[in-house]
């Protein structure tokens, strides 16, 4: 293993010696100076969308507090019924149900 590892090393040398610098090129210039336009798009776009999505949050907020207002209320009523005599009768009707199908798959 030692043989292997010390290959790895000095190929991984030479090939730092070696590559250090991209030649100066047209092509290269032109190709880095496109990547680097495309790179600044991007982030230009990311920030905007993150902007464009922290307005409509704001702009739409008053809606998402009602909403959740009566989401709760909902929730609220859902737990009273649940509590009560005929979410019991529900429960337990559901957990008869499940008890049968585990009672036919199990055959």
């Amino acid at each position: 293993m030692t043989g292997h590892e010390d290959f790895d090393a000095l190929l991984k040398a030479r090939f730092d010696r070696e590559h250090q610098h991209v030649p100066a090129d047209p092509f290269v210039a032109n190709a880095m100076h496109r990547i680097r336009a495309e790179q600044r798009l991007q982030v230009g776009v990311r920030m905007g969308l993150y902007a464009a999505a922290l307005i409509a949050a704001i702009v739409a907020s008053p809606w998402l507090i009602a909403g959740a207002a009566r989401l709760n209320a909902a929730l609220a009523s859902s737990l009273v019924w649940a509590a009560g005599l005929p979410g019991v009768w529900v429960v337990g009707v559901l957990a008869v149900g499940v008890l049968v199908v585990q009672r036919v798959r199990s055959r």
